[in-house]
C-alpha cells in the first residue's frame, strides 16, 4: 500500500492552499457569500465558524471566482490598530491625501469620492483579532455604505460582537460555516484516496474508525488533515520496519496520530 503517496495527498503547509472539501452544508455557506457580494445588499458581512472550518478558503474562492468582483484591501492578518486601520483607509482615497488626516468625516468624504456605493469589497481575515473599537470603526463605515466589510472570525467571538445593541437594527449578514459530520469525513477521506487510485486503503477506514477520528479532530477540517497525514506516516514507518501491530489503520495507529499532532493529550 503506497502510504506515503496517502500522505501527500493530505499534506499541507500553507493554509491558504488548502482544498477543502465541498461539502453540502460549506457548498451552502460558500454560495451564500458569493451571493451576498453579487448582490451589493450587505454592508456588513460575517463569515462565522470554528478555527480550521475553511473560512480561508472561501474567501479566497470569492476573490477568485466571483468575476468584476473588486477588492480594495485583503487583510489575512489584521494587526492592526485603529489609527493604522484609519490611515490604510486613507491610502485607499488616493496618493494626494494627506498624511495624518485622522478626522472620521473627512475620511469618508475622501473615500466616498473615490468609491461607488458599495461597489468595493475589503476582506478581512481571522477578524477576531481586530480591537472591539476597531471592529465599531468598522460599524460606523459600514454605515455610509461605501465598502462591504466581509469579517471572518471565530464563531464564538462573532456571536458576541452581534450580540451587541447596536446591531440590533441594522440586522448585518451572518453566514455560518459549520464542520463535516461522520459521513462527510469518510466521504472525503475515501474520494480522495479513490481519485488517486487507492482503492485498497480507502476500503481500510471503517466507521468505526471515522467516529474516532471525529471525537480526537471535533470535526475540524484542518486537524482532520493533519491527523490524516500523521496517520499515514505512522503506518508507512511500521511496514517499512515490520511493526506488524502499528502497519495498518486501527484505533491505536490512530490514536497515535492524534498524540503526535497535538490534538490528545496524554499527560
Amino acid at each position: 500500500m503506497d502510504f506515503l503517496k496517502s500522505k501527500e495527498l493530505f499534506n499541507f503547509t500553507d493554509v491558504n492552499q488548502v482544498k477543502h472539501f465541498n461539502s453540502i452544508s460549506f457548498d451552502y455557506s460558500k454560495n451564500e457569500l458569493v451571493n451576498a457580494l453579487l448582490k451589493k445588499e450587505n454592508p456588513m458581512i460575517f463569515l462565522l465558524g470554528d478555527p480550521g472550518s475553511g473560512k480561508t478558503y472561501i474567501l479566497n474562492y470569492a476573490k477568485e471566482n466571483i468575476k468584476n468582483l473588486k477588492i480594495a484591501k485583503y487583510f489575512t492578518y489584521p494587526f492592526f490598530d485603529e489609527r493604522e486601520f484609519l490611515e490604510i483607509l486613507l491610502s485607499l482615497a488616493g496618493p494626494n491625501i494627506k498624511k495624518g488626516e485622522y478626522n472620521i468625516e473627512k475620511i469618508l468624504f475622501y473615500l466616498k469620492r473615490e468609491f461607488g456605493e458599495l461597489e468595493y469589497a475589503i476582506f478581512i481575515d481571522e477578524a477576531q483579532h481586530l480591537s472591539e473599537r476597531t471592529i465599531e470603526l468598522i460599524r460606523i463605515l459600514s454605515d455610509q455604505k461605501i465598502f462591504q466589510f466581509v469579517l471572518a472570525m471565530h464563531k464564538k467571538e462573532g456571536e458576541y460582537v452581534l450580540s451587541k445593541a447596536q446591531y440590533n437594527t441594522r440586522n448585518p449578514k451572518k453566514i455560518l460555516v459549520n464542520d463535516l459530520n461522520n459521513d462527510e469525513i469518510l466521504r472525503y477521506i475515501q474520494e480522495t484516496l479513490l481519485n488517486e487510485n487507492l482503492s485498497d486503503i480507502a476500503s481500510e477506514f471503517k466507521k468505526s474508525h471515522i467516529k474516532l477520528i471525529t471525537q480526537y479532530t471535533k470535526r475540524n477540517f484542518r486537524a482532520l488533515k493533519n491527523l490524516l497525514t500523521a496517520l499515514f506516516d505512522i503506518l508507512y514507518l511500521a511496514n517499512k520496519r515490520n511493526l506488524n501491530n502499528y502497519a495498518y489503520i486501527n484505533k491505536h495507529t490512530i490514536t497515535m496520530a492524534a498524540i503526535d499532532v497535538g490534538i490528545l493529550n496524554v499527560k
